[in-house]
């Protein structure tokens, strides 16, 4: 039984203490920190001789790695470790500092540790904004010579939000024009490589600076560009969520014309999704905003000719819902305008035939409340920044998870706290070290990283991958098959393009693994580039169990025109999913299909049980 594994591990542990053999008692103590699911007080009656162990082994940072977790629960254990906070980095001094609520003192050491972006993270939080704009600025330097323009856009936006709370719109205005044009550049590259939810961080970024600048085309591009991304990634509520704040921000700022054209594109995209009652919704929204629009040009001295426009795409809005009476009224708005005699009569006679007519009965829905998605936008800008910043460390990594309790339930922390012990382990030890023992816990270190299935781990798994030892790349790689992220796929492709072929097998395991709504991008570009048909075929596979009808119409172009490979690869990934969009789909064109194809979606259908 798991628990008196546990109990025997614990008390081998506490005998080996007794004796002095403090490698079987750490041995012991960590393994039974393994047990990540049993209660917290027998979870605490583990870690606190294991505290004392690594104090007795001088090992300070792994101490006051297990007291970060601890102190949740009893932050009593604070008062233990002043003499540990001499003998460790400053980094780790910063993060405990910043445990107890020292802001200031934690930035000071990580300023001292030359870590400027998280130094400055916590100057705002200390509401100092002054010195965090001056380490913004620091770093703004250092950006431009050695970052990517992704993270150099980051660093330019939080100077310029510094900036704006600091009073200075001269230094505001020119640090948010150098992030706008950092980000469409970062935006342009991260798609040309197929990384689209790398350019959709980009346009949120850009949606924020043009709230906070003022700037409405700002706002304009990056929504727009969200809700693309989005729709390609077939994450529909998540696309009509983002409909619903661009619309927002378009009213907000009067800028009636963009959120009527906003509520079309809407109307239109939920049409495609069969949602008739939000389609509707958005159909009537964007009449009333067409309305609107006419009256606000009329209101400004504008020409009648232009707010005329704007009725009649109302009154082609109105007349898509059946609603005729309120057609009739605008022809008679119509009529009354100032506009060439012959367009009034015209008008009038239109708004005659509408007399006596009443609306069609229509069911409009609003986005459903239980399908609404919390639309805050994550802070890229900070978050970002540490990930580059830390620069792949493990050890870094498992802290930021291990220390937001707030954030992350117990579970989690104490593997993070797991693996930022092996990760110590790992990065004390010289990069040139290729021993066994040294290749193990680099092994060691991507399994424990695996079990956290967090986006946070990508970072570390990719730096270990690039170390070169075939075990550790095969450990990375068997860590991706859990990682569901798009950014998983970075390092199952340089596993594809590997020299080593059990490094390209593992990969290619790893790509069958990968399978989920949004892998489609990634996905069937594998099977467009790969010149493996072994790799091919595992992305085929991978997408027939993808339910979407964009999976399901890819999956029928390959069993039409693909290599005669890849259409046999397909038909049996086929036959041995259910998937249901592709057994609709063969429905609807079997009887246009040509012969030959009739028969392979016959095989499909039959091997499916399925009748057609």
């Amino acid at each position: 039984m798991v628990v008196d594994d546990f109990n025997q591990l614990c008390e081998r542990g506490r005998v080996a203490m007794q004796r002095g053999d403090l490698d079987v008692a750490t041995n012991s103590l960590l393994a039974a920190a393994a047990h990540t699911h049993v209660p917290e007080s027998a979870y605490l009656s583990v870690l606190r001789p294991l505290f004392e162990l690594f104090v007795r082994r001088n090992d300070p940072r792994s101490a006051l790695t297990v007291v970060w977790y601890m102190a949740s629960s009893d932050p009593n254990v604070w008062g233990r470790v002043g003499s540990l906070l001499a003998s460790v980095p400053a980094v780790d001094r910063a993060r405990s500092r910043a445990a107890v609520g020292d802001m200031e003192g934690a930035a000071r050491e990580m300023e001292d540790a030359g870590l400027l972006a998280a130094a400055a993270i916590w100057r705002e939080k200390a509401g100092s904004y002054s010195q965090a704009r001056a380490l913004w600025s620091r770093l703004a330097v250092v950006a431009s010579k050695c970052a990517d323009a992704y993270n150099a856009a980051l660093v330019q936006y939080n100077l310029a939000r510094c900036a704006n709370l600091c009073a200075d719109p001269k230094q505001a205005r020119e640090a948010a024009v150098s992030a706008v044009r950092l980000l469409e550049e970062a935006a342009d590259y991260f798609e040309s490589i197929g990384q689209r939810e790398r350019a959709f961080d980009c346009f949120q970024v850009l949606v924020q600076i043009g709230r906070e600048s003022g700037t409405f085309e700002d706002v304009l591009e990056g929504f727009i560009n969200c809700i693309r991304i989005l729709r390609e990634d077939h994450l529909k509520y998540f696309a009509l969520q983002c409909f619903e704040d661009a619309l927002s921000a378009a009213k907000e700022r009067g800028e009636l014309s963009a959120a009527a054209t906003l509520a079309r594109e809407a109307s239109d995209y939920a049409r495609t999704l069969a949602m008739q009652g939000t389609s509707a919704h958005y159909t009537v929204m964007q009449a009333e905003l067409w309305r609107e629009v006419s009256k606000q040009h009329l209101a400004r001295g504008a020409p009648p000719e232009i707010a005329e426009n704007a009725l009649l795409a109302a009154i082609l809005a109105f007349g898509e819902v059946g609603s005729f009476a309120r057609i009739g009224a605008l022809y008679t708005d119509l009529a009354t305008m100032d506009l060439d005699p012959q367009r009034k009569a015209h008008y009038a006679r239109a708004a005659k035939r509408y007399e006596g007519v009443r609306d069609e009965a229509i069911e409009t829905t609003a986005l459903p409340a239980h399908v609404r998605q919390d639309s805050h936008f994550p802070e890229v800008w900070h978050v970002d920044l540490i990930e580059w910043e830390e620069q792949g460390s493990a050890a870094e990594a498992c802290a930021d998870v291990l220390l937001d309790g707030k954030r992350w339930p117990d579970l989690i922390r104490r593997k993070a706290m797991l693996a930022r012990l092996t990760a110590l382990a790992v990065e004390n030890q010289p990069h040139e070290m290729t021993r066994a023992p040294a290749i193990a816990l680099r092994v060691k270190l991507a399994d424990d990283l695996r079990q956290l299935q967090l986006f946070a781990v990508l970072s570390p798994l990719e730096k270990l991958f690039a170390g070169g030892e075939q075990a550790v790349k095969i450990a990375v790689l068997s860590a991706m098959q859990q990682l569901f992220f798009k950014r998983s796929f970075v390092t199952v492709r340089a596993g594809l393009r590997d020299s080593d072929p059990a490094v390209v097998q593992h990969a290619t395991v790893a790509v069958e693994s990968l399978f989920f709504q949004h892998a489609f991008d990634p996905l069937s570009r594998i099977v467009r580039e790969a010149p493996e048909p072994a790799v091919r075929a595992a992305a085929l596979r991978a997408l027939s169990r993808v339910d979407t009808i964009e999976a399901a119409e890819f999956l029928l172009g390959t069993l039409e025109h693909g290599s005669p490979t890849d259409r046999t690869s397909a038909l049996h990934a086929l036959q041995r999913s259910r998937g249901g969009r592709f057994t609709e789909l063969a429905r609807t064109t079997m009887y246009t299909a040509t012969p030959d194809m009739q028969a392979l979606l016959r095989d499909v259908m039959h091997a499916r049980g399925i009748a057609i």
